[in-house]
C-alpha cells in the first residue's frame, strides 16, 4: 500500500503563474534567487507535487509549487554603448546620415 511520501518523478507540472514546469528549466523565488528544476515529484497517496530547485547561492531545496511564489528569471540586457561618431561615419561610407 502507498504512503503519503511514497512518490512518483513526473516529467513536467502546470503552475499558475508559470506555465509549464519542466526538469532543467531556470526559474526565480523571491528568497533564494535564481536555480535550476532538478526534478519534479508526485505523491501518490496524496496528488500533491513537489519541485526541487538546486538554487545558486542556497543549494537544493523541495518547495510545493503553489506556495513558492515562482518566476521566470528576469533578462537583464547589457548596457548600450554610445556609438562613436567616427565608427557610424564609417559604417555608412563616409556620407552623412
Amino acid at each position: 500500500m502507498a504512503k503519503k511520501m511514497d512518490a512518483k518523478e513526473i516529467e513536467s507540472i502546470d503552475v499558475e503563474g508559470l506555465g509549464l514546469v519542466q526538469k532543467g528549466m531556470k526559474v526565480e523565488h523571491p528568497m533564494f534567487g535564481l536555480g535550476v528544476v532538478e526534478s519534479i515529484f508526485e505523491f501518490i497517496k496524496s496528488g500533491e507535487n513537489t519541485i526541487r530547485i538546486n538554487f545558486e547561492k542556497y543549494g537544493s531545496k523541495a518547495l510545493v509549487p503553489e506556495y513558492a511564489k515562482l518566476t521566470l528569471p528576469k533578462v537583464t540586457m547589457p548596457p548600450q554603448k554610445k556609438q562613436s561618431p567616427f565608427l557610424a561615419n564609417s559604417l555608412n561610407g563616409g556620407r552623412d546620415a
